[in-house]
């Protein structure tokens, strides 16, 4: 059992979860209550993560930022030991006080440790997560041609042919939207510390690390620091060399085409596990959903914008067409 009687508490602000002492040379965390077992091991699986996060950061050796070290998690007393974070919190008042050098410190060594958390996991596109959020509850919930196919029998081919135009439309063209990385997901003045003596910035706490679009993780995740220049931090991650490419800006059509491809999955879905049941006014709800989705693709198909994604679906064709004439060849 830990002993925190000769240690300092240094998170006096009411902790939602944690409560957090140091010793002058390493952080002890404990769960605020210790009488709720599933919220205890939720709490422990949550340091296990930020343990493994810190664990992964730290292989990259990258000078432009600290990482403290988790050194214990502690399955049996439920706490957790880390390198101390040496610095001040970022907060605006004392940012305001420091110099444009140590801004741009500050500025350089966050889009070196964005990139590297990114990069730490797969970078995925809107399709894989379409696919994925789509098919958490049932591993095998039916493919949308599947589900296409079996609403024949009550929706006219028509109509469900514009929802496949639309479901091919945004697989080619979610290529282009902002990626879904992974992230810190708790960006805060709390969380992030700068070393005025030795010019070093330091990232804490990745118990809330998480996968997020890229767009959001920058203008609401880090956007929490309000002193941030969010096109500054940016156009700094964007000069940096990925081996994982990186969408950072979302395109309003395909957000919203996601959404309505994934409301008319989950109706579908639905209605073919009872179909007798409430009929009519559950296929309105689909028809309804359908009409969303033809709006959505028109008004997409229109925007000059996304001309591009013509010649990716073109190419995306022709490369169908030359896979199969090649296994073709190879068959006879």
């Amino acid at each position: 059992m830990l002993n925190t009687g000769n240690l300092q508490l240094i998170n006096t602000n009411p902790p939602r979860e944690t409560l957090a002492y140091t010793d002058g040379k390493f952080v002890y965390k404990l769960p605020v209550s210790n009488k709720d077992t599933f919220h205890l091991r939720t709490w422990l699986e949550k340091q296990k993560l930020a343990k493994k996060v810190s664990d992964d950061l730290l292989k990259f050796k990258n000078n432009n930022y600290k990482i403290p070290r988790v050194v214990e998690v502690s399955d049996k007393d439920f706490f957790v030991k880390e390198e101390l974070a040496v610095g001040t919190p970022l907060r605006t008042s004392f940012v305001e006080s420091l110099s444009q050098k140590e801004l741009d410190i500050i500025y350089k060594g966050l889009a070196n440790f964005i990139n590297d958390i990114n990069q730490s996991r797969p970078v995925l596109s809107q399709k894989d997560t379409f696919e994925m959020s789509t098919n958490l509850e049932d591993e095998k919930m039916p493919t949308m041609k599947e589900l296409l196919s079996k609403l024949e029998k009550y929706i006219p081919k028509s109509d469900l042919q514009i929802v496949s135009d639309a479901k091919d439309w945004f697989d080619v063209a979610s290529a282009t939207d902002a990626s879904v990385v992974f992230s810190h997901g708790d960006i805060n003045e709390h969380n992030v510390f700068f070393n005025k003596k030795t010019k070093e910035l330091t990232i804490i706490d990745f118990a809330e690390a998480k996968y997020q679009n890229a767009d959001y993780m920058f203008n609401f995740d880090y956007a929490r620091l309000g002193w941030l220049d969010i096109e500054r931090l940016m156009s700094e991650y964007e000069k940096l060399p990925k081996k994982q490419k990186v969408n950072i800006r979302s395109n309003p059509n395909i957000k919203n085409m996601r959404l309505a491809l994934y409301n008319f999955k989950g109706s579908v879905s639905e209605f073919l596990r009872q179909p007798k049941v409430a009929t009519k006014i559950r296929l309105e709800i689909i028809k309804k959903d359908i009409e969303k989705i033809r709006k959505l693709y028109k008004l997409a198909r229109s925007t000059e914008e996304l001309t591009k994604t013509d010649e990716l679906m073109q190419n995306n064709t022709n490369s169908k067409i030359m896979a199969a004439k090649k296994k073709a060849g190879n068959s006879k």
